[in-house]
C-alpha cells in the first residue's frame, strides 16, 4: 500500500497485535485514471486541478473501504477537511467502526472558510456517528481554541509511528570514537514551509569554527537543489531522491536541525522528524507544541529552541549529549511508538 506518510507504515502492522479483530487501511495515495489526470493537469489554474484531483482520491478511498468486507474496523490515513462531503456517508454505509488520522486538520481550518466549513462538518459529523473517532498524533488538542477541538468522546491521541524497518547506528551503551567526526545538518526536501536559509548560515559558521569535530551535511533531492546551494565546497551533499536514500542519510546524521514555517506545522507532527527519530539523528527544532512532544516523549531525544539565537548552545548540549549517551535514548523512544503500543491505544479492550 502506497502511503502519503510513509513514516505511517508502521500503522499496517497493528494487526499482527490484535486477536479476534481486524482492521483495514485505505489511503489517499490512489492510482489516478490517466485520462483524469490529464484532463486536470490541463486546467489553467493549478489549484483547480489539484482540487479535483484530491475530491476524486477522497471518493476512490470510499469506494476503497466499501470492498473490505472481512474486516471489523477501518483506519483512513489522511483526510482533507474540504473533501469530506461524499466520503463519510460512504465510510458510514460499511458498518464499520472507522478510525480518521488527523494531521494538520485542525491547523488548516483556519486558512480559509471552505477548509473551516469541511472541518465543522466533520465536527458534526463524529457528534452523530459515534462509531468514528478521529486519531490525534502526539498531543490531545487541548491546546487549540474551542472551536477548533474535538469531542472527548470521538477522539484518540497515539504517538507518531517509528520506521521499524529502519534503527538507530549505534547500539545501546555504544558510542561514537573520539576522533570520529560529528555530522549535522539538514534532511528533506528545501521547500517554502521548511525554509532553512536562516539555519543554514549559523550552521555553516559554527561548523567553520569546530571543523576538527563537526561535518556539515545536507540531504535533499538532487533535483530540487536550490541554485542558491551550488559550489558549497563546506557542506556535504547526499541525493535523497529515493526513499532507501532518505533514511540512510538520515542514519548517518548524527544531529539534525530543522525549522518550520509556525502557521502550517504549530499544531502539527512532523514526518521527518519521526523519520529522524526512527534513524537515530538528535534533533533540535523549533519549539512548536506538538513537535515539541515529539523529540521529548517518552524520553528526550532532542532540544527545541524558542530563537535561532539559542542555536550555538543546542548544538554544543547535542554534541554532549551524543559524546555521552550515544543513543541509548533512542532506543527507548522506540519503545512507546511502535505498532504493539499503539494497537493498545486504538483497542484497549481487545
Amino acid at each position: 500500500m502506497q502511503i502519503f506518510h510513509p513514516g505511517l507504515r508502521e500503522l499496517l502492522l497493528i494487526n499482527q497485535h490484535l486477536s479476534n479483530h481486524k482492521i483495514g487501511f485505505v489511503t489517499i495515495e490512489r492510482p489516478l485514471p490517466e485520462w483524469f489526470k490529464k484532463f486536470t493537469q490541463a486546467i489553467p489554474n493549478y489549484s483547480v486541478g489539484l482540487q479535483l484531483r484530491r475530491e476524486y482520491r477522497h471518493f476512490l478511498m470510499g469506494l476503497q473501504a466499501l470492498s473490505l468486507k472481512d474486516v471489523d474496523s477501518i483506519y483512513v490515513m489522511e483526510i482533507y477537511n474540504q473533501h469530506l462531503l461524499a466520503l463519510l456517508p460512504m465510510l458510514v454505509s460499511t458498518g464499520k467502526q472507522v478510525f480518521l488520522g488527523i494531521h494538520g486538520n485542525q491547523l488548516f481550518a483556519q486558512e480559509n472558510k471552505i477548509k473551516y466549513l469541511g472541518f465543522v462538518y466533520l465536527q458534526k459529523f463524529l457528534e452523530a456517528n459515534p462509531q468514528f473517532k478521529v486519531v490525534l498524533l502526539e498531543l490531545d488538542d487541548d491546546y487549540v481554541s474551542d472551536k477548533f477541538k474535538f469531542s472527548e468522546s470521538s477522539k484518540i491521541v497515539i504517538p507518531h509511528p517509528i520506521i521499524s524497518e529502519v534503527t538507530p547506528k549505534l547500539q545501546p551503551r555504544e558510542r561514537l570514537k573520539q576522533d570520529d567526526k560529528i555530522k549535522i545538518g539538514i534532511i528533506g526536501i528545501l521547500r517554502e514551509d521548511k525554509p532553512i536559509n536562516k539555519i543554514l548560515e549559523k550552521l555553516r559558521y559554527y561548523v567553520s569554527q569546530h571543523s576538527q569535530q563537526l561535518e556539515l551535511v545536507i540531504g535533499t533531492p538532487m533535483n530540487q537543489k536550490p541554485k542558491y546551494l551550488e559550489n558549497c565546497s563546506d557542506i556535504t551533499f547526499i541525493d535523497t531522491t529515493k526513499d532507501e536514500d532518505y533514511l540512510q542519510a538520515l542514519q548517518q546524521l548524527d544531529i539534525l536541525v530543522t525549522d518550520f514555517d509556525k502557521k502550517r506545522y504549530y499544531y502539527r507532527a512532523s514526518g521527518v522528524i519521526s523519520d529522524a527519530g526512527s534513524c537515530g539523528c538528535y534533533i533540535i527544532a523549533p519549539d512548536y507544541l506538538v513537535i515539541r512532544h515529539q523529540i521529548t516523549w517518552p524520553v528526550s531525544i532532542g532540544a527545541s529552541y524558542s530563537s535561532l539565537d539559542d542555536l550555538d548552545q543546542l548544538i554544543e548540549q547535542a554534541i554532549i549529549h551524543i559524546r555521552e549517551k550515544g543513543q541509548d535514548n533512542h532506543w527507548l523512544w522506540r519503545e512507546k511508538r511502535n505498532a504493539e503500543y499503539i494497537a493498545k491505544l486504538l483497542f484497549p479492550n481487545i
